[in-house]
């Protein structure tokens, strides 16, 4: 094969891959927008599994644990939680108490990181406890460093009997999908 040749078939695979690249994103975008139509018009009931659904998949769940509490790096699934503990189980935003945790490369940025999760779920910052630094130093830089947030933890002051009536609820998701 000559070299003529060689850059002649380059060439063709990444106009290939482009018009790929093309039909793969258009779907993508088509199946993103007919899921979101079929999320169209969620009852109360359907939003109130979601919540229970969320816990089970990132609450607290250990035998010891004391109260409702769920940890996320998920901006929009936190507001989700905290609005839905509202609407779903009457906790206002003013019976949660938020820790962050992040790696502690990023000590120097905490206030910052705090004030991001403040922000976002509108709340003030008196209502963060001591953030948590994880002791492992990463090796690699990573160029979007102020993009990172850590993980926020959620926690519902004095929610034992609500963890007790979570776990029942939990209980009643897995039954109710005893599909034969």
């Amino acid at each position: 094969m000559t070299l003529k040749h060689f850059k002649k078939l380059q060439a063709g695979r990444k106009k290939y891959q482009a018009f790929r690249s093309i039909i793969v994103l258009n779907k993508a975008k088509k199946l993103s927008i007919q899921g979101l139509s079929e999320m169209k018009n969620l009852s109360r009931k359907d939003l109130f599994a979601a919540g229970i659904a969320l816990y089970w998949a990132e609450g607290f769940k250990h035998k010891d644990e004391s109260g409702l509490g769920l940890a996320t790096s998920d901006p929009e699934m936190a507001r989700f939680y905290a609005n839905w503990l509202e609407q779903f189980v009457g906790i206002s935003i003013a019976d949660l108490k938020f820790r962050v945790t992040a790696n502690i490369s990023h000590k120097e940025r905490i206030t910052a990181i705090e004030k991001f999760w403040a922000a976002y779920l509108g709340i003030p910052l008196s209502q963060f406890t001591k953030p948590f630094f994880q002791k492992s130093q990463w090796k690699k830089t990573y160029s979007n460093r102020d993009k990172y947030f850590g993980v926020i933890r959620i926690h519902v002051r004095k929610s034992l009997d609500r963890l007790r009536k979570m776990r029942g609820w939990i209980e009643g998701l897995k039954q109710g999908f005893d599909v034969k």
